[in-house]
């Protein structure tokens, strides 16, 4: 059975991303790893960069990495980025979680589930504006 506060999912480099909503916002969830709790909390400092001496990449907030990526390239990592808006370290392309995918999927999940949506909008959030851009969107239906 999917679960009521996932508004998105993903298979990237054979691994599965979700966006799900906790108490306090959005998040991006690598399904996979267990050992970070609810994940990345969506537009909170967020970035895609190569881990120092490494090859490969991460999801890091604040230069402390959330979400290892070992195996992905230039062009998953793209991918990742441009479906959650999250911005890559070095590169001039800036993406924008207003404008990306799965913010347009958070929309459209606040609208099937307005009292989950309207629960979760009530603590400080990571992610201003999501659940009035939804009721917005809404009214203008």
């Amino acid at each position: 059975m999917p679960d009521r506060h996932e508004f998105c999912r993903i298979e990237i480099c054979g691994r599965t991303f979700t966006g799900t909503v906790h108490a306090d916002g959005p998040y991006l969830k690598l399904l996979e790893s267990r050992t970070f709790g609810y994940g990345a909390p969506l537009r909170s400092h967020l970035v895609l960069s190569k881990v120092p001496g490494r090859r490969y990449y991460a999801i890091c907030r604040n230069f402390e990495p959330l979400i290892s990526l070992p195996l992905f390239l230039d062009e998953d990592v793209e991918l990742l980025a441009r479906e959650f808006g999250i911005p890559i370290d070095d590169r001039s392309r800036h993406y924008s979680f207003e404008r990306s995918p799965a913010s347009r999927a958070l929309k459209q999940w606040s609208l099937q589930h307005p009292e989950i949506a309207r629960a979760c909008s009530g603590l400080t959030t990571l992610v201003p504006r999501w659940y009035q851009a939804g009721r917005r969107r809404l009214a203008s239906l």
